[in-house]
């Protein structure tokens, strides 16, 4: 998503940033639960992490950076306006803020 965003290829950053979080969520639930969000609506996926035993405070924050993502899914993959830089800026802040939350809890 990196490379993408340096190239300038914003729908594309968006949309790896956006499978990066789906991912990450799915490693964070599988870890805790033994489980994984197998639903149409990813954003179903927020109730599940919401569900687990972590700092209140890290966890609300971590899920409104991935709510962020979700929110843009459909319109990033489908609609046919194309991601702005900043669109693809403040994504790729979101996943990767979220990518390391979720890599300091499983890397302990």
């Amino acid at each position: 998503m990196n490379d993408e965003f340096a190239k300038g290829n914003y729908n594309s950053c968006v949309i790896n940033a956006i499978h990066c979080a789906i991912s990450s969520s799915d490693a964070l639930t599988v870890f805790f639960k033994g489980v994984r969000h197998s639903g149409e609506r990813h954003e179903d996926v927020i109730r599940l992490i919401s569900s687990l035993e972590l700092n209140k405070a890290e966890l609300s924050r971590n899920i409104a950076h991935l709510s962020g993502l979700l929110s843009i899914k459909n319109k990033a993959e489908y609609e046919e306006k194309l991601t702005t830089q900043n669109g693809a800026f403040i994504a790729l802040t979101n996943a990767e803020r979220f990518f390391k939350w979720i890599k300091s809890i499983l890397i302990r």
